[in-house]
């Protein structure tokens, strides 16, 4: 696939027709992305669509020196579209309008951090048949237990290929797999006839790391946590995130806080929070772009800035530099890019995202941290969402069990939850050392005090 074409070459010419075209340009960007997948899914348990496919193109960006910005992108590798695309970015540019608040794009950089087992061979040599053997393991799981009704998900291996280059001396290349595998299941009670569903899914850099039959048996197990569902009383309690929880209402909603865009607009609770205490002392947190084989982990951004590792939260402090940049964000507040510039392919600008997001671990383990909760709650899901703008947050428990004496015990029934994220984080009093890692996020469980709980029991 990489040897169809000189992309440095094809690159270069793009840079080089955009400075005959219009030579007061003030700085230009070529991306390349070029990209394999397969895809299985299936639906009420049984295979319903296969696909193997490509994404391959090329985009530019070029601004002027008002910072005015042209974009254009096509999915053909060749000199005559390259001008195309070229001319109708400058087009753009100049009918567009000006930014003083654009700077630059990144400037040349001399080395670049080493990141190991980011790519799998196997992907060159993994065939449909194979993966329709991933995804019969989880069909297996499902047919083999009584209480199981029907099950959907999916198996997927991407294999990509970045290439960038600008017009100030950056050049970057890098490849980089992925493998993913998720399982929702769905049982019945036999007694009471009511129904429950589970969720659980993989994401790996090897392909031997995928395993279906865990996927399956871990949302089989959620689902049937999730019956004879009860309700309880209004009240304040502990309750107990679980990963996937520490994830929906941790690190999710402080991933978008501390976008640089966001917070730059204003759209962020932490505003204003910069080196104050924002939570207890057990929030630590960090986005870590350098751990081998990690999902989040990159040599470069999608700008070609090298990636790194940031301290965001330390201590409960929101640090001065935990915001996550992207070359504009940066440019605009003065500072250097972190390296989290995003990009979903050739045919989108960059944005700004997380690498790995980690909640550091605890020293004690989860049954400790439940054993001297009298009456709590463990939180795995809610499916609602807390307004990032003001950190307020009040939805349903999807997912969650009553927890009785140190013990985990019935499944919640319309059950509510109230709280502001800042007064979340000032209320962990425990985490544990226990952690999962779902994607792009590291979690452990969490234990946070006096939640205002509402109840829907008489």
């Amino acid at each position: 696939m990489e040897n169809e074409i000189d992309i440095f070459e094809l690159a270069n010419y793009g840079i080089k027709f955009a400075e005959k075209k219009y030579p007061s340009y003030k700085c230009a960007e070529i991306f390349v992305g070029k990209g394999n997948y397969t895809n299985i899914e299936i639906e009420e348990n049984s295979i319903k669509y296969s696909e193997l496919g490509s994404d391959n193109g090329i985009s530019i960006r070029i601004y002027n020196n008002k910072g005015s910005i042209g974009f254009a992108f096509t999915n053909k590798l060749n000199k005559k579209v390259v001008e195309k695309i070229v001319t109708n970015a400058i087009k753009m540019m100049n009918a567009g309008t000006s930014d003083p608040n654009f700077k630059n794009l990144p400037k040349e950089y001399k080395s670049y951090p080493k990141v190991e087992n980011l790519f799998d061979d196997s992907i060159n040599t993994l065939t449909i048949e194979d993966s329709i053997e991933l995804i019969k393991d989880l069909i297996k799981v499902c047919n083999e237990d009584d209480q199981a009704i029907s099950q959907s998900g999916d198996f997927t291996a991407n294999y990509n290929v970045s290439y960038i280059f600008n017009s100030n001396g950056v050049e970057a290349y890098g490849k980089e797999t992925i493998f993913s595998i998720s399982s929702n299941i769905i049982v019945k009670d036999k007694i009471t006839g009511e129904t429950s569903n589970g969720y659980e899914s993989q994401m790996k850099r090897k392909l031997v790391d995928i395993d279906g039959t865990t996927t399956a048996t871990e949302a089989l197990k959620n689902a049937k946590k999730n019956l004879n569902r009860k309700k309880i009383k209004t009240k304040k309690m502990p309750i107990v995130l679980t990963p996937k929880g520490t994830i929906n209402l941790i690190l999710s909603p402080i991933a978008s806080a501390i976008n640089a865009e966001q917070f730059q607009y204003k759209r962020s609770f932490l505003v204003d929070k910069r080196e104050k205490r924002i939570g207890s002392e057990h929030l630590d947190l960090e986005d870590n772009a350098l751990i081998n084989g990690g999902i989040g982990s990159s040599i470069f951004d999608g700008e070609g800035v090298p990636c790194k590792n940031k301290k965001i939260i330390e201590n409960g402090i929101f640090l001065r530099s935990g915001l996550l940049h992207n070359s504009y964000t940066a440019g605009k507040e003065g500072v250097e890019s972190t390296g989290n510039a995003s990009r979903r392919s050739f045919s989108s600008v960059p944005s700004i995202g997380i690498s790995n997001l980690i909640l550091q671990p605890g020293t004690i383990p989860f049954e400790e941290i439940i054993k001297d909760v009298k009456e709590g709650i463990l939180l795995n899901s809610t499916g609602d969402s807390p307004n990032i703008s003001t950190g307020d947050f009040s939805g349903l428990i999807s997912q969650g069990n009553l927890i009785k004496n140190g013990e985990v015990k019935q499944a919640l029934n319309e059950t509510m939850f109230g709280i502001n994220l800042l007064d979340l984080f000032k209320n962990i009093d425990a985490v544990s050392k226990n952690y999962r890692v779902y994607g792009s996020f590291k979690a452990p469980y969490v234990r946070v005090k006096d939640v205002h709980i509402i109840g829907s029991k008489d």
